[in-house]
């Protein structure tokens, strides 16, 4: 008999003897042939381990899980009548029929804590529903990797990773070879699978929050560790969630380097013209701007000489990184410094700061300048499409073209600077044709060190080199909303542009005006700056989609033109506000930028690039003595950086004396360069210019602190309260307004400290000051008693005064907004707002103008479609609006009729439907003639607006004015 008959026929017996005992189980014991009954029983627990086995060996695949189910439930029936059968009729043999039947049972079906090969069923089911399990999870991470949830993925993939080191062992328990293969394969080895190609991703998250952790705990050591595994794998991660990631990186890797101390690694002589000073973090470059923050001693010398009054015209480079300055003096340092060559020299870097705003601990080193290798021509250079006239020099290290001589071709060409240190540029008199070769001869070059070229004179040939390939577009970008920047493989001659570069809408139609082209400094002529005419036709989500088109006109600086190319663009409106990211000084008599500031000045650096508004002066400068000597700033002196126009300059009218000063910049002071011309928001910045065993703690008196409140939009809130010390106050920590919060939160966006001195008290000596909390108009967003925490106030010793916290009764001065306007269940429209405002009043329906299926409904009718009332319940605070509608007879004139009886809203409330004037809702509706509330559910189109002149205000004391204007969409 083959096994599949076989099968067949034991499953049919058991079935059949489970019928008749199941039947009748308490049979007389002479009716009942107690061995077949438990031959029967033994058949079908048999039969419940084949219904699994036998599926997965004889088609590859689980059997459905329902069947395993009945065929289990079917053999512990089976076993339980068979033993009551045993029991009563098992004679004899009842303890050996027992015994088999419980054997059998154990074996098949199910055993407590069973060893391998017992209750196979029972095993067999628990893995099932075990891998089931083990399979959502791999579905549900399989989700959060599509929905790109990294925190539901990290999430899942720890559980999953827990289950698949401590739980697939049920797997393994399950009799049968090929059905635990078929278990594994199906469930495991796909949530393993999955599990692992996220393993880069959550570590380089894990290992980034790790490191984040420790930066907060000043454990820099375990920050670095974490992020060295960071950065090792962060390339690794898988698309989901690479931008995530890489942000994350970033984030971790810029809080451990603001934590760092901000050091010098080394300063060396590169040459005899460049000194190289390498950081271990990147250095703000305004400060490395500023020849003040470099200084050189002689042997021979009492005091250290800045940089500036040795070599004002000196060139300052930053690294792409911001981890390397270099110096390249006007003439050699050997000249300008006026060393000997091989005699050392103190050179000393003081005052820089990284861009986070730490000072670089200061830092000396002695230098020799020891250059006795002649410096070699290293490659000549010409490049025409047909004729040129330059050719560049490429030598080892810098040279000197005072008094060098050229012959190009046997004529004397002109010699220059090039634009990079080590090159220079001849100049010859006759055309070079490309492809020809020339002679060269060069005479008296030398170095710094006064090292000559050799032999002196050098002669050399050269061949120019035929350009006659077409530039290409390497790389398109959006700088801003009115800003084009395009990157070909090779340098570019911008007049060309002009005529032959274009902005076209989706339409093909010309927008941005006039546009004028520039090459951006630092990219060799490579990257060309399009600055459009005018504004593009934003759409209302504020953004433009069209086609760059860079006409076949365009050319190399070699004349060789491009092939035409279109380029699509999408431009944002800007509309984020400009703010001041820091700021720094430059000494009297510095140069900065390429000029020199004789009383000094302060640099301004904004969040991108800005132009000063002509009218603009409220600024205030306020000295660590809460002196205001706002009058030394030449607010009309002030221009942006020619260099980087994110920087403001604004020299003084008189030198300023060592010590922390605070700049308050209003609102308004400066506009960036956008379309939107968005202007600058108010903000409090520092900058420094330039104890004793005092153990005393200055003194913070709580009891002092009073507030005066806001009286109206415009006052703004002043909190005071009294400081002393013995010696004298940090005031720096004093007019920190970091130190100050309110509720535990930072004190508003634009708020600043004064400082009045008491009882001989000045700024040099702060012993008792009283200190002015100047909290901006429009700032509070409720009344009520606010909790003043005062922390970190020092003495000049750094001694830090007790936290103290005191309580103050301040006015909401912030007018409430209409925040949300939502359909209820029940149809009717209910208006949300940031603050609980006053109740429905007669004139409450004027406030709100309503466009209804794009039909902009006059305020003065509102009275005849809507009816306000305040919200109870879940909507108090709100306004629920109600719109009234009508039902009419429709065209016949017969109420009966419904189909073509109208709801409508009736706008001019005559009672009749108007076409043109009335909205007309539904044509068809079984409501009754007459009045009915609108279910607004039946409106296409919905807007709610906020009026102008408009008279609701909220519950404030200052019973604060709503803000006009807004506009919601309901649907």
């Amino acid at each position: 008999m083959d096994k599949k008959k076989a099968v067949k026929l034991a499953t049919a017996s058991a079935v059949a003897a489970s019928a008749f005992v199941a039947a009748n189980p308490h049979a007389s014991q002479a009716a009942t042939d107690v061995a077949t009954v438990v031959s029967q029983a033994k058949a079908q627990m048999k039969q419940a381990y084949y219904t699994y086995s036998h599926t997965v060996t004889e088609t590859g695949k689980l059997p459905n899980i329902s069947d395993v189910y009945a065929a289990y439930n079917k053999a512990k029936q089976a076993y339980a009548d068979a033993v009551a059968v045993v029991n009563k009729a098992g004679g004899a043999k009842k303890d050996a029929y027992l015994a088999d039947l419980q054997a059998t049972y154990e074996t098949y079906v199910f055993k407590a804590n069973p060893k391998s090969g017992e209750a196979r069923v029972a095993t067999y089911i628990d893995a099932y529903n075990y891998a089931v399990k083990l399979d959502k999870m791999r579905q549900d991470l399989d989700g959060a990797i599509k929905a790109k949830d990294l925190q539901k993925a990290e999430e899942l993939y720890h559980k999953i990773s827990y289950e698949l080191k401590t739980r697939t062992v049920i797997l393994d328990r399950v009799y049968g070879q090929s059905t635990r293969d078929l278990l594994r394969s199906q469930f495991k080895a796909e949530a393993q699978k999955l599990r692992d190609s996220l393993v880069y991703d959550i570590t380089v998250s894990m290992k980034a929050r790790e490191a984040q952790d420790a930066v907060k705990a000043g454990n820099l050591d375990k920050a670095k560790a974490a992020l060295d595994q960071v950065n090792q794998y962060v390339s690794k991660v898988t698309d989901a969630f690479k931008a995530e990631l890489q942000k994350a990186a970033q984030d971790a890797n810029a809080a451990y380097e603001a934590a760092l101390p901000f050091k010098v690694e080394n300063v060396a002589v590169v040459n005899a013209k460049q000194i190289e000073i390498k950081f271990n973090k990147a250095v703000d470059s305004s400060t490395a701007s500023n020849k003040n923050n470099y200084k050189v001693q002689k042997s021979s010398d009492s005091t250290a000489a800045t940089l500036a009054s040795l070599d004002a015209s000196a060139d300052i480079s930053v690294s792409d990184d911001g981890k390397t300055v270099v110096i390249t003096t006007t003439n050699g340092i050997i000249s300008q410094f006026g060393v000997a060559n091989d005699a050392p020299f103190k050179f000393i870097v003081q005052d820089l700061k990284d861009k986070y705003g730490k000072t670089v601990e200061s830092y000396s080193t002695n230098l020799v300048v020891k250059d006795t290798v002649a410096p070699t021509l290293k490659d000549v250079k010409a490049t025409a499409k047909s004729t040129t006239t330059k050719v560049t020099l490429v030598f080892s290290e810098p040279v000197q073209t005072s008094g060098a001589i050229a012959y190009v071709g046997g004529q004397a060409a002109s010699v220059q600077p090039g634009a990079n240190v080590n090159e220079v540029i001849l100049t010859t008199a006759q055309a070079l044709e490309a492809g020809k070769t020339y002679d060269l001869t060069l005479l008296n070059f030398k170095d710094y060190a006064d090292n000559f070229l050799q032999p002196n004179p050098t002669s050399k040939s050269f061949t120019v080199t035929s350009d006659a390939v077409a530039p290409t577009v390497q790389d398109v970008k959006v700088v801003r909303d009115n800003l084009i920047e395009v990157t070909f493989d090779k340098a570019m001659d911008a007049s060309t542009f002009v005529g032959y570069t274009r902005l076209l809408d989706l339409n093909g139609n010309p927008q941005g005006g006039a546009i004028t082209p520039s090459i951006k400094p630092g990219t060799a002529g490579k990257t060309v700056r399009l600055a459009l005419g005018t504004s593009v036709p934003f759409n209302d989500s504020g953004v433009f989609s069209g086609t760059l088109v860079l006409g076949n006109g365009i050319k190399d600086v070699n004349g060789n033109a491009k092939s035409p190319t279109t380029h699509s663009i999408t431009l944002t409106k800007d509309t984020v506000r400009p703010t001041v990211a820091g700021a720094s000084y430059v000494a009297a008599n510095g140069q900065y930028a390429g000029n020199t500031y004789a009383n000094g000045a302060v640099v301004l650096k904004f969040s991108e690039e800005v132009a000063k508004i002509a009218s603009a002066s409220d600024f205030k400068l306020i000295t660590a003595g809460g002196e205001d000597v706002t009058t030394r700033l030449n607010l009309s002196g002030a221009v942006p950086n020619a260099d980087d126009a994110r920087e403001l300059i604004i020299p003084f009218n008189s030198a300023l004396s060592a010590g922390t000063y605070t700049l308050r910049v209003g609102n308004d002071v400066v506009k960036d360069l956008s379309t939107q011309e968005n202007r600058n928001v108010a903000s409090v910045t520092t900058f420094t210019v330039g104890a004793s065993s005092d153990s005393t703690k200055p003194v913070v008196d709580a009891s002092s602190v009073s507030a005066t409140p806001a009286a109206n939009q415009t006052s703004g809130t002043t909190i005071s309260l009294t400081m002393t010390d013995n010696v004298g106050l940090d005031l720096a920590t004093v007019q920190d307004v970091n130190n100050y919060l309110l509720n535990g939160k930072p004190l508003p966006s634009g708020s600043y400290v004064t400082i009045t001195h008491n009882s001989g008290s000045t700024s040099s000596a702060a012993t008792n000051v009283t200190v002015t909390l100047n909290i901006p108009a429009k700032s509070i967003v409720k009344d009520g008693t606010y909790a003043l925490n005062i922390n970190n106030i020092k003495d000049k010793a750094g001694n830090i005064a007790d936290p103290k916290v005191a309580n103050v009764n301040l006015n909401d001065d912030v007018s409430p907004e209409l925040k949300t306007a939502t359909i209820s269940s029940n149809g009717l429209l209910v208006l949300g707002f940031s603050e609980a405002v006053n109740a429905v009043a007669q004139n409450t329906p004027a406030d709100f103008q309503f466009v209804i299926n794009g039909v902009e409904v006059p305020v003065a009718s509102n009275g005849s479609i809507v009816q306000f009332a305040d919200g109870t319940g879940t909507d108090n605070g709100k306004y629920v609006v109600t719109f009234r509608a009508k039902v009419d007879t429709g065209a016949d004139n017969n109420a009966a009729t419904t189909a073509d009886n109208r709801l409508y809203l009736d706008v001019n409330g005559n009672n009749q439907f108007d076409s043109g004037t009335d909205i007309l809702v539904q044509t068809g509706t079984t409501t009754a003639v007459g009045n009915a509330t609108l279910d607004i559910n039946l409106l296409s189109a919905l807007k709610v607006k906020v009026v102008n002149n408009a008279t609701v205000t909220d519950q404030s004391t200052l019973h604060n004015p709503i803000q006009v204007g807004t506009t919601i969409t309901v649907k």
